[in-house]
Order: structure tokens, then sequence, then C-alpha cells
């Protein structure tokens, strides 16, 4: 008996084709989502057994800030970005990730200072700051913990004021302003010349703080 011969027609090659662009397509943006998620220590909450030992449920029962700057990364080409900033209140501290290529810097480049400008413009600075590090691809993750931060949103007042147009007619308004509070800062330093290269406002005064109660919080005892 003659053996059939499947033909190839151009509606199956069209077809393959289509099918085989759409599954390198698919592999292609899971790659990328894989690649692009963040090392375990970005959002970890890093806490002593110590600071820990008062809440039953850390998942559940740990209080916590999450700041949100108006600006995230270095405002350049976005090679240095800022990432998970959380105030825990209960022991003064201040958690924040610094993101940065390592292609783009050498090994280690960079050391780390906050800064505390009260309003009456008084200032302290902190320079031990505990550092956790992870990599992942080209990214290098450091998690900062500041400790002996108090961050002070000040207080919200309402006032009316006068305002009168050029032909003398008095109208009021009401406005709101902070008084009081602070500002937390983090400037961040090259290794190599002590040269001052980036610096955000991460916390206190005009940036809003959102109290965080998630299901889960990825909490990291460490002694």
């Amino acid at each position: 008996m003659e053996e059939k011969v499947k033909k190839v027609t151009p509606w199956k090659v069209i077809k393959w084709t289509l099918l085989s662009i759409s599954i390198l397509v698919y592999v292609l943006a899971m790659w990328r989502i894989f690649i692009s998620c963040d090392a375990d220590v970005s959002d970890d909450i890093i806490l002593t057994k110590e600071e820990a030992k008062d809440f039953e449920n850390l998942d559940i029962d740990y209080p916590l800030y999450n700041c949100q700057p108006t600006a995230w990364t270095d405002g350049d080409q976005g090679h240095m970005q800022i990432k998970n900033i959380y105030y825990l209140e209960p022991i003064e501290e201040l958690q924040l990730t610094v993101r940065y290529r390592i292609s783009r810097f050498a090994e280690d480049p960079f050391y780390y200072k906050a800064r505390v400008v009260e309003a009456d413009e008084s200032e302290r600075l902190i320079e031990d700051i505990e550092r956790h590090t992870e990599s992942r691809f080209d990214y290098k993750y450091v998690r900062l913990c500041i400790d002996d931060i108090i961050v002070d949103e000040g207080e919200k007042v309402t006032r009316t004021v006068e305002r009168f147009d050029k032909d003398g007619n008095k109208t009021t308004e009401e406005i709101t302003e902070t008084v009081g509070g602070n500002k937390v800062y983090l400037d961040i330093y090259s290794t190599e010349n002590d040269e001052l290269l980036y610096t955000f406002l991460v916390a206190g005064k005009t940036v809003s703080p959102v109290r965080t109660r998630r299901n889960k919080v990825d909490i990291r005892i460490i002694d």
C-alpha cells in the first residue's frame, strides 16, 4: 500500500509560524517578569530576637508605617533607586532598601549616612547604619536599618488669612499648613573620594506615611 505523504500547505506554515512566535513572546515575557523580581532582602523587616519578643504574631501584630517619598530614583537615568521604606515605631527605626546596577558602579561603591533635620533646622547626623546586602542578576540590594529615628510628621494647622485685591476689596481664605515636624534624609557617598552623590528625603514632614496592616509581613529574625 502506498504511504500517504502529508502536504505542507501555506496555511500550515503560517499557523506554525504564528504559534512559534506566540510561544517565544510568552517565554520572553515570563523571563522578563522573573528577572525583574527583587531580591528577598528588599522588603524584609529585619528584627533581632529581643525586638521581636513582645509580639506573638509578627505577621499581624507588628506596627509599622510605609513611607511614600516624592522621589524614588536619582532623577538621572534610574541607576540608583530607593525602595520599601518602613518606619518601625516600637523600636524607633527606619528601614529601607537601596538598589543599583552592579554593571554601572564599582564593587561596594557607596557608604551611607542619615540626617534628621528638626523644625528649627537643627540637624543630627547618624553614621552607624546596619547593612544587609544581596545581589540578583545585575542589581545589588542594600537593606539599611537606621536606629534612633523618631519620625515626626508635624501638626496640621488651619488658619484664616486676609487678602486684598488691587481695588482694596478684602477677602478671607482658610489655609492649612504643617507646623513643627522633622525630615529624615539618606545621603549616599562615594567610597572612592567621599563625594556626596545622592540625597533622598525618606521620611517625616512632607513624606506621606501609610499605616500598614498586611496579611503577611516578611520578617527576618537575626541574632
